[in-house]
């Protein structure tokens, strides 16, 4: 597993941007749900992602060197990364705001920390990230509400449990990330040609072949998510988790529900509730506090 270091300027610069990338693909996703299944949605995202880096590669004439443990590791990479959190957003974006979705997506820094705890030797948890975890649970408790609790297998609440669920697979992907020896760009090619070809067989089997082509709206949506979304902002994603740590990348991500909400607000003209604008503060508290600890273990060494 490589060595992380202390992010710089430049570092934070591109740990932003990727954020507010990454938040915009929410309102895209419901853009392309409109003409597109699911399945055919996550594929379609994947292909195009994938073909928008091949030319870098040839151009760049990036060596893949592939072993039998660099194809596992892509493979387990693109899975966790690609495959299973796309079906999962995009099939729980059919029944939860995009606001929502991307604040659901906040528990992403949360689960770092305790995961970077236990499988890495340079991230380890304090009582700063203990109660940034407590702050986070609590703001996501909030959104899913009592009733919702009450209910447990109403759609709402399933849809808001498998965008959870593409948190977790999107922190456990970046531990194997940490331990790859290849370009941020062959990397990324690489997962997304896996995980277009996974998307495509499971889209056919399960929603069978489209019988329409989607419209202009949803096609430009598509593109924006497959080349930016998905191909330059996981080539910063891959670039950054090696150079500044899953915890660092991690919180910086906490960004995404507060442009999310923006983006859904002023793009889908979704309500934002109250719960919502309480949750997010708890938040963005988290995020407050786990940066206090950074700042505390630096003066203290």
């Amino acid at each position: 597993m490589n060595q992380i270091s202390k992010a710089g300027p430049i570092d934070i610069g591109l740990l932003l941007l990727t954020a507010l990338i990454w938040a915009s693909a929410f309102v895209s996703i419901k853009f392309v749900l409109v003409d597109l299944q699911p399945f055919w949605a996550a594929a379609g995202r994947v292909t195009v992602g994938f073909f928008a880096l091949l030319p870098f590669v040839v151009i760049r004439k990036e060596h893949f060197d592939l072993t039998f443990h660099k194809l596992l590791n892509g493979a387990l990479v693109s899975l966790l990364n690609i495959s299973i959190p796309f079906l999962l957003l995009f099939w729980g974006l059919q029944y939860v705001d995009s606001g929502v979705s991307s604040l659901l997506m906040g528990t992403t820094p949360f689960m770092a920390m305790i995961m970077g705890h236990f499988f890495t030797t340079d991230e380890k948890i304090n009582r700063y990230k203990l109660v940034a975890v407590g702050l986070a649970m609590s703001g996501i408790l909030m959104i899913v509400g009592p009733s919702a609790t009450q209910n447990f297998g109403d759609s709402p609440l399933i849809a808001q449990l498998a965008i959870i669920g593409a948190a977790f697979c999107y922190v456990t992907g970046n531990l194997f990330i940490r331990k790859v020896d290849m370009t941020p760009v062959a990397f990324t090619t690489l997962t997304l040609g896996l995980g277009a070809v996974i998307l495509i067989v499971l889209a056919l089997a399960v929603e069978g072949v489209p019988t329409a082509l989607p419209r202009s709206t949803a096609l430009l949506a598509l593109l924006w998510l497959g080349i930016f979304p998905t191909g330059l902002a996981h080539v910063m994603r891959f670039y950054l988790v090696r150079k500044v740590g899953i915890s660092t990348f991690s919180i910086a991500m906490n960004t995404i529900p507060v442009f999310g909400i923006l983006f859904g607000a002023t793009l889908l003209n979704e309500t934002i509730e109250i719960t919502t604008i309480y949750a997010l503060c708890l938040v963005i508290s988290g995020l407050v506090v786990a940066r206090l600890g950074a700042l505390s273990r630096e003066k203290t060494a």
